[in-house]
């Protein structure tokens, strides 16, 4: 599998397809693998994506200091859209929205498009809570039972009564090793400190805020907010759907393949 090598930390990823570069950037606590068959699709639909493992989760290098940083986080994500064909976008979900809005204000000319699925640049006492939340899942909690108490946030109402069978499988591989749940931890405190309000206005790329209509971690007025922050961005909120967007929804895919896809 392909890495990029930047100042002595080694970015782990996938790479499939032909065409313009995709790079999917993966929410708290996640690799490449949280993006499934998703990385195929994108390439059946005539791109080369790349799903990343971040620094901090192997087999990328380890997190310097075991300290998280969302701009050393970008800069990786840009050396990776730099080997890609142009031109490429940088789509990340959750926590990964916020890495890919971080690279998005440097308007590198690395990358030419930001989409943020699920993500939000605000910071609120709520959104605050949330990512304490998580905190304490990967510290205080049997990592046996992680994916047992988050399944109900990830998923929308519709998708959790219409695929149990896929939560379920979802539910059972989550098995989060030491590693990873420090990982985890790692950037749950960061995103505490984390305020994305400033970097929206420096974007200059055109850029694409997806909200699901049915999200309880990032709700889908603090998507719209984020939206109205960035020059220029569009807009556009899934009624039936979660905090798993691209899984839960064709029709979020399609608008994002159609973004992208637009001059």
């Amino acid at each position: 599998m392909p890495t990029v090598q930047r100042q002595g930390r080694t970015i782990h990823h996938s790479r499939e397809g032909d065409g313009p570069g995709v790079v999917l950037v993966p929410g708290l606590g996640s690799g490449a693998r949280l993006f499934g068959t998703l990385p195929r699709r994108f390439a059946r639909a005539g791109f080369t994506c790349c799903a990343i493992d971040p620094v901090g989760l192997a087999p990328s290098s380890e997190l310097p200091g075991g300290v998280f940083d969302f701009t050393q986080a970008a800069h990786d994500v840009l050396a990776v859209a730099a080997t890609l064909p142009a031109p490429v976008a940088i789509v990340g979900t959750s926590l990964g929205g916020k890495v890919a809005l971080c690279a998005a204000a440097t308007n590198s000319e690395h990358a030419h498009k930001l989409v943020m699925l699920c993500s939000s640049a605000l910071q609120t006492q709520r959104s605050k809570r949330v990512y304490r939340w998580f905190e304490l899942l990967c510290t205080e909690i049997d990592g046996r039972f992680l994916g047992e108490l988050t399944a109900p946030f990830l998923f929308g109402d519709t998708f959790l009564n219409q695929k149990p069978g896929v939560v379920d499988d979802i539910v059972r591989s989550t098995k989060p090793s030491a590693e990873s749940r420090a990982f985890m931890q790692a950037q749950a405190r960061a995103l505490q400190s984390f305020d994305g309000e400033r970097l929206c206005a420096e974007v200059r790329w055109p850029t694409l805020c997806l909200a699901g209509g049915e999200d309880t971690l990032t709700l889908p007025r603090e998507v719209t907010a984020t939206a109205a922050l960035i020059p220029g961005a569009e807009h556009q909120c899934f009624a039936d759907a979660g905090h798993s967007l691209l899984l839960e929804s064709a029709p979020a895919f399609d608008r994002l393949v159609a973004f992208l896809r637009a001059n």
